[in-house]
């Protein structure tokens, strides 16, 4: 875990010097896409210079890199040679569905709901004989208990999402994590809704691979993807789309041996998205700068907010309730799907951007959101009939 600042972090400062938009809305949906902070978007600026002039004396993309994975490692609780970044969660769900050694029968267990681009590679292991096995729910609430019963002996590996995407609502991690090693199953968790506002420690979690997209709550552009394994992961799960990364020897070899590279570099087959690792790098800075603890108390603490004005009317909640399971997402409805679109075209004339997902309306609020932007969008919702 990122250890808190020592000295406190000016959040107004940071607001105004590195979220512009923050000056013209109230900008409430990181949940599909989150603007780049300020130096990310410099840092975006300069690798495009170098594209046009490859002479300019910058930064080498190296040490970004470094900087990208050290960061992401401490947020995960792994060592940085164990992430990898790949191009979105369709290819790091892939990588590790593809590269386990499945047998005709097996089964993978995953949750109603859940984001497609997470669900596919685990469904297309069907040409191996592998059947998805999904939990069933009847709200926005995962239930364990209906986990545990989905499981049997030809279960393999179980794949969730840490915070879902339709509503926000928070899985035990721990507990699922106790559930899986139990069992000797693999747990795979989609951090895309997650990481950038909690930290996650995988190993105390008992999480044995984790993916996430950059582009949501790590604040980076689209393109660039994390991957991040355990070590027994490693061992268990063999790349399939390798490339001169993959392999010890790089790419100056003529015996083409497939001598793994020791770490997660194995799954990073070619050339990496640079100008995506560049500014996921002074992204993550800016949240170490904040700190992990003071990110995911000031998100939260919004959200909480909204709650709590939801429950005078006449907007309905239709997120899990309960704190243990509430994140940074809400979802809220004004009594239909035709009422929420229109609430949602409404507000962003007014200044508020949310998004509309099958629960309603959704909210998002990173770090730097405040308490009078949810009072903004509460006066919305007792002004919307």
């Amino acid at each position: 875990m990122t250890a808190a600042p020592t000295t406190a972090v000016d959040l107004t400062a940071v607001r105004a010097v590195e979220f512009p938009v923050a000056g013209c809305c109230a900008y409430f949906n990181h949940a599909s896409d989150s603007p780049v902070p300020s130096r990310a978007a410099r840092a975006i600026t300069e690798r495009v210079a170098l594209l046009q002039d490859p002479l300019l004396e910058v930064r080498p993309r190296e040490d970004y890199l470094r900087d990208a994975q050290a960061r992401l490692g401490c947020l995960l609780g792994v060592p940085p040679t164990q992430i990898a970044f790949l191009t979105n969660v369709a290819d790091a769900a892939a990588t590790i569905a593809n590269g386990l050694d499945w047998r005709a029968g097996d089964e993978v267990v995953l949750v109603a709901g859940e984001f497609a681009t997470f669900v596919y590679p685990w469904q297309n292991l069907d040409r191996l004989g592998v059947r998805s096995v999904f939990v069933p729910k009847d709200g926005a609430a995962t239930d364990l208990d209906r986990v545990e019963s989905a499981l049997s002996p030809r279960t393999r590996a179980v794949a969730i999402s840490h915070v879902e995407y339709q509503h926000g609502f928070r899985n035990d991690l721990a507990a699922l994590g106790r559930l899986c090693r139990d069992r000797d199953l693999l747990l795979v968790v989609d951090a895309s809704q997650s990481l950038g506002v909690y930290d996650l420690d995988m190993a105390a979690l008992g999480v044995d691979a984790v993916v996430a997209i950059g582009y949501k709550w790590l604040m980076a552009p689209h393109g660039i993807a994390v991957l991040a394994v355990g070590e027994s992961t490693l061992d268990r799960c063999r790349p399939t789309a390798p490339g001169r990364y993959s392999v010890a020897a790089g790419w100056e070899t003529d015996d083409y041996a497939l001598n793994w590279h020791p770490d997660a570099r194995r799954y990073q087959g070619g050339a990496l998205n640079w100008i995506g690792v560049t500014a996921l790098a002074e992204s993550l800075g800016l949240l170490a700068e904040v700190g992990p603890r003071a990110v995911e108390r000031e998100a939260i603490a919004v959200a909480d907010r909204l709650v709590a004005g939801l429950r005078e009317g006449p907007a309905t909640l239709t997120s899990d309730p309960r704190a243990a399971h509430r994140s940074q997402i809400v979802s809220f409805t004004l009594g239909s799907t035709e009422t929420d679109e229109a609430f949602v075209q409404r507000a962003l004339a007014a200044g508020v951007v949310l998004g509309r997902r099958g629960f309603g309306v959704r909210f998002g609020a990173q770090f730097w959101n405040t308490a009078d932007e949810v009072d903004r969008l509460l006066d919305l919702t007792r002004t919307s009939r």
